[in-house]
């Protein structure tokens, strides 16, 4: 059977990546990434694209096993990838490296629906930018933070859900790798919208992957070679874990003040405390628990004592 040389190329670099042992130096540093992008995304909640999105009807429907960030709403993968990656290009105050932290909080939903352990979650976040990073010098044309982002995300969503080859070429095509726009950074809202939605899509389209059978996705691959040009993606050597700080901002100091914005005080350290940690995380539940917004806990009913002396015994009918 004749398929597209790149699409087939491509997904068959990334079944195939083989991950290197990584020592505390890297873990570090992609632990730092969740951090900052799990701050910008608890920053970004209460922007008007972010309470837009889940006012909007059909959308982020209730029901799911995965959390919007700094609210109560537990959703689809899909939809939550959608609003948390929103809300992290919202949160990052026209940060050139926007789509980056919304590439890490999409992968989290999933990883959260399939109960996954957050050693798992790193692996896929790095495996995601190590993918995305080593192929971005063979594709062309070059394309935009954007579509490096989305290969990743469709990388890392892949490997997670053990996809064959063809499968993941399927989702590649369905998430619209080769035709990823570049927003235009600082458009606030509009940019926040195009990441999210691109992001979802690239989540939805692995899913989709997975419950399509191996021939559909093979007829899927075989009509792509009528489409003109034959490249997948092109995409600068960006690194998807870049998700750096200010120039001499304490870690903590800047996620205390994002997370300050929807969270209640005393849950940030918590919080930042399971972070720093999260390649240890077995369950997490114990994560987005801490995730979640005010009026998230029921608040503790205050305990009134009866005055000195007005309280009555109780009736009982033992006899001695």
């Amino acid at each position: 059977m004749s398929v597209s040389p790149t699409t087939s190329t491509v997904a068959e670099r990334i079944s195939a990546y083989d991950p290197q042992p990584r020592d505390a130096k890297a873990v570090g540093r992609a632990r730092a990434a969740v951090i900052t992008a799990f701050g910008r995304t608890l920053s970004g909640a209460p922007d008007a694209i972010t309470k837009a999105l889940l006012a909007t009807p059909g959308v982020a429907v209730s029901g799911g096993s995965s959390l919007v960030f700094g609210t109560e709403r537990r959703t689809s993968a899909v939809d939550a990838a959608l609003i948390n990656a929103a809300a992290a290009v919202a949160g990052s105050t026209a940060s050139p490296d926007a789509a980056n932290g919304a590439f890490v909080v999409s992968l989290f939903g999933l990883c959260e629906e399939r109960g996954k352990t957050g050693q798992e979650f790193i692996d896929a976040l790095i495996a995601g930018a190590e993918i995305s990073r080593s192929l971005a010098p063979a594709l062309s044309p070059p394309a935009g933070q954007l579509g490096l982002a989305l290969l990743g995300s469709v990388a890392a969503a892949g490997r997670l859900l053990g996809l064959s080859p063809s499968k993941i070429a399927a989702a590649l095509l369905m998430a619209g790798v080769a035709n990823a726009g570049t927003p235009a950074a600082g458009q606030g809202g509009p940019e926040a919208l195009m990441v999210g939605q691109s992001l979802r899509n690239g989540l939805l389209a692995a899913l989709l992957a997975e419950a399509m059978d191996e021939a559909s996705c093979n007829q899927m691959i075989e009509a792509e070679q009528c489409a003109a040009g034959g490249g997948l993606l092109g995409a600068e050597a960006l690194d998807l874990l870049a998700v750096p700080s200010p120039p001499g901002a304490d870690l903590w100091d800047q996620f205390d003040q994002q997370a300050g914005a929807i969270l209640p005080r005393d849950d940030i350290a918590p919080l930042f405390e399971r972070l720093e940690t999260i390649d240890k995380v077995k369950d997490l539940t114990t994560v987005s628990r801490l995730l979640q917004g005010r009026g998230a806990r029921a608040t503790p009913k205050k305990v009134v004592f009866a005055p000195r002396g007005t309280h009555e015994p109780e009736e009982t009918n033992w006899v001695p």
